[in-house]
């Protein structure tokens, strides 16, 4: 993707709240169909103690026959935590999952985690393949998450994103939002961007109408990929354009709150 590379750093304030990588294969029945024990008993001692599972109900029609809708299948989701809940692994018949909510450091510690966790899970269950990867940052810019910055949101929005706030009718807007997908090979980006009062939690933060700047980032290659340090490799690569992305998505205002350093 042709957007300018821009040097990696750590920031001292983060503003990230929310971190997944998915890979997706094709259905292992026996994931769902038995009690993951030796993946729980392994995933214990990496730091995920706490155990919950849920099930993916398809969302349909009031008026779908009772004979129908049983036949429609659902996905039993196993949610592995760590002590804090700001880690969590979930693992389905058909994609394995790691977030990381609040307390993301760099992306060496989650490539680290992630690692281990597509290593035991591929010694346990033998997927054949990876049909989809993905892996998505979620940063929200705000006087919550940067306390000590006196200026209004709006200033941490380039002109490019929303020229609508360089115009007269910028006193008048509630919101802005803006979806965009870009293409480079077969790796694609899904990029959201929000201009808004939000409220609910962000991460371990709360936040209640809070004029906010949202910045979303999801990249994904559909091709079948089957060694772990392909998966690894397109995750770097992920990563560069994710990256690069939120750079292209920001203004030096909001460069300048985050206080980087080099990393």
């Amino acid at each position: 993707m042709h957007f300018k590379e821009f040097e990696k750093v750590e920031y001292e304030h983060n503003i990230l709240f929310d971190v997944l990588f998915q890979a997706r294969f094709p259905e292992i029945m026996r994931i769902s169909e038995e009690r993951p024990v030796k993946f729980q008993d392994i995933l214990r001692k990496e730091g995920y103690p706490e155990l919950a599972s849920d099930i993916d109900m398809p969302i349909l029609a009031s008026n779908v026959p009772k004979e129908l809708e049983e036949l429609v299948s659902t996905t039993k989701v196993f949610h592995f935590f760590s002590e804090k809940k700001d880690w969590k692994v979930s693992l389905a018949k058909n994609f394995i999952a790691l977030t990381c909510s609040g307390n993301y450091r760099n992306y060496a510690d989650f490539r680290e985690r992630l690692e281990k966790v597509l290593r035991l899970f591929s010694e346990i269950y033998e997927p054949s393949y990876f049909t989809r990867l993905g892996l998505r940052y979620r940063d929200i810019a705000n006087k919550t998450f940067l306390p000590r910055v006196e200026q209004e949101v709006e200033v941490f929005v380039p002109e490019h994103i929303f020229p609508e706030l360089t115009t007269p009718i910028a006193r008048n807007i509630d919101i802005l939002q803006k979806v965009s997908l870009f293409r480079d090979g077969d790796v694609k980006a899904n990029v959201a961007h929000a201009l808004a009062e939000v409220s609910g939690n962000f991460g371990h933060k709360h936040l209640a109408n809070e004029k906010s700047y949202i910045i979303d980032v999801d990249c994904y290659s559909e091709s079948n990929t089957k060694e772990i340090e392909d998966v690894l490799t397109k995750c770097d690569i992920f990563r560069n354009h994710c990256w690069n992305i939120f750079q292209w998505s920001i203004t030096d205002s909001l460069r300048g709150a985050l206080a980087g350093s080099k990393s």
